[in-house]
């Protein structure tokens, strides 16, 4: 089964996200994460066989870590202006994040990163830009759009199954893992 690790969020964040989506539903190419899906990704771990599972839900249950608090604050692209792939709005401050990832991390040594991790939130995939006047709509989005400040409680992480379905992927959550400091 396909897994990943991830923090939810919100609706009222979810809201701000759908909000600023609608400035590009028009754009060719653009597909929108679906609201349901929205999350912040901690760790991708991918194929899984169902007989390993326990040891991985296992393992994170062991993961220690203090309740924070996020906010949303800007809009960005991935991987850059010439080849625009993903628009992701930040999580901040960035050091819980990353304090939490590398607890995840030490929990499953056994699962490497393709990437850099980054906190963000992926609201839209691009496949594909068709003109130049939905480019400029694209950067315009991210250079004149003010977020309006949400900030949530993060005080558990999940361990979701992906099954990929025609229409997008369909999340299930395996297991939660609650704080197991408190404030």
């Amino acid at each position: 089964m396909r897994l990943f690790i991830a923090i939810d969020l919100p609706e009222e964040v979810k809201q701000v996200i759908e909000e600023i989506k609608e400035q590009i539903k028009d754009v060719k190419g653009v597909k929108p994460v679906r609201k349901q899906n929205l999350h912040l990704t901690m760790k991708f771990l991918g194929e899984i066989e169902e007989d390993k599972v326990n040891k991985v839900v296992e393992a994170l249950g062991k993961v220690e870590f203090n309740p924070f608090k996020l906010s949303i604050n800007k809009i960005g692209l991935f991987p850059n202006e010439k080849r625009i792939r993903v628009l992701w709005v930040d999580a901040e401050p960035a050091e819980p994040l990353i304090e939490l990832k590398k607890e995840i991390d030490k929990a499953l040594p056994q699962f490497k990163d393709d990437h850099p991790f980054s906190a963000h939130l992926t609201f839209a995939r691009i496949k594909y830009i068709a003109s130049d006047e939905d480019k400029k709509k694209i950067l315009e989005l991210i250079t004149n759009t003010k977020i309006e400040k949400k900030e949530f409680l993060v005080d558990k992480f999940k361990l979701y199954k992906s099954t990929l379905m025609p229409e997008g992927p369909v999340y299930e959550v395996v297991a939660s893992f609650p704080n197991t400091k408190h404030l």
